[in-house]
């Protein structure tokens, strides 16, 4: 799996457990602009930056430690995709 997709693939695991309806939602108790959750969710964004995942893993209640925690990330399972400007 991609690391873009394990990551998006916890932050709906997360959204569930915590009960939060929408992405707009998520994006409001983060404090953050709701473009930038949905840009990456559509993949316009290859992967969110640490400071905004931070504020996303604030708005659902749970640590950067907590969010990568999860099975999901095992090293074995993930793959990294690499920008094309590299």
């Amino acid at each position: 799996m991609q690391l873009n997709e394990a990551i998006k693939l916890r932050l709906e695991n997360l959204m569930k457990e915590k009960e939060k309806s929408s992405k707009y939602e998520v994006s409001c108790d983060a404090g953050i602009n709701p473009s930038l959750l949905n840009d990456f969710f559509r993949s316009r964004i290859l992967y969110p930056r640490v400071d905004t995942l931070y504020l996303i893993c604030e708005g659902l209640g749970v640590t950067l430690e907590e969010f990568f925690k999860d099975p999901i990330f095992n090293i074995e399972n993930i793959e990294i995709q690499k920008n094309s400007r590299e």
